[in-house]
């Protein structure tokens, strides 16, 4: 093959991997490690009958969709299974999903009760308290995945009004880079105006000064997706929530806006998602999602 054909070749292998976002990409090329260094472990050649082998392993410790993960990764640097092979990975992840299902829990939600509670906690004296309790209170007002709250700046709030304008610079779903509005009520005198307004205050001094609005109180570095989510489990198992994490906040947030009378197409907006299943599996069963809205109470079943 000429030079020129094996550049064009070249090119082509590029763009598929470009072509992916940038943390399934990292995620690929991690999983794609993990796999590699397995196989050499086992003295085991880079084949699918290896790979066959290796996901049997991973299954013993991992759940179905990190299966998934590790297939699609091998499919990005690989040819494509065999039918023979599709087939087996295809009945473990059924054999898998099939026993996640019957210990499977429903997943937690955190109500604006138990975000209340939290705010009205706060240490006014005390930094770290003020940070951790807007985390949970924007997280929860803008359903916020820890990503998008560990990147936001002071510049991405505007506010016109009674209207904040959260602009999501890096959203998960944002392939192109455009970034996301999220717009919540924000009126004087409201939890998040007093407790936003604060730490604005405190932020102003030198000693807390950082282009970030969630930053490590030692170095004002921004804290990481993981320090976020860290963060908001802590700060609810202090409020008495127990196991829950900083998914409870969106999840929770999610329902109380589709009880509170937003349609799915506007909670879809304000969640950022970018497909129907992905709110379907936030929301649980509602009168309000069934077009219902019930003032009382009352069991069919007579005592």
């Amino acid at each position: 093959m000429s030079p020129e054909l094996c550049n064009l070749a070249a090119l082509l292998a590029q763009s598929a991997l470009l072509a992916k976002a940038p943390n399934t990409l990292k995620a690929y090329q991690a999983e794609n490690r993990l796999r590699k260094a397995w196989m050499a472990k086992k003295d085991l050649p880079e084949e699918e009958q290896s790979l066959l082998l290796y996901l049997a392993h991973r299954s013993q410790v991992v759940g179905s969709g990190s299966i998934a993960k590790a297939i699609a990764a091998f499919r990005m640097v690989n040819n494509n299974l065999s039918i023979f092979g599709g087939q087996l990975a295809g009945d473990l992840i059924k054999s898998m999903k099939k026993r996640e299902i019957e210990s499977r829990t429903q997943p937690s939600q955190i109500s604006w009760t138990e975000v209340e509670k939290i705010v009205k906690r706060v240490d006014v004296q005390d930094p770290k308290s003020e940070r951790n309790a807007l985390i949970t209170l924007i997280s929860w007002t803008a359903l916020l995945r820890a990503s998008e709250a560990a990147e936001i700046k002071w510049t991405d709030l505007k506010r016109e009004g009674d209207v904040l304008e959260i602009r999501v610079r890096h959203a998960k779903n944002d392939q192109l880079a455009q970034g996301r509005s999220t717009f919540v009520e924000y009126k004087d005198g409201t939890d998040l105006d007093i407790l936003l307004s604060r730490w604005r205050v405190r932020c102003s001094e030198p000693a807390f000064k950082s282009d970030y609005i969630f930053f490590n109180l030692n170095n004002r570095e921004k804290l990481s997706p993981s320090a976020i989510s860290k963060v908001t489990k802590e700060t609810l198992k202090n409020a008495g929530v127990e196991g829950a994490t900083h998914h409870a906040l969106r999840r929770g947030a999610t329902n109380a806006l589709r009880a509170s009378g937003l349609s799915f197409e506007e909670v879809k907006a304000k969640g950022r998602w970018r497909s129907d299943a992905s709110v379907a599996r936030y929301l649980t069963d509602a009168p309000s999602a069934q077009g219902l809205h019930a003032t009382t109470s009352t069991s069919l079943v007579k005592s």
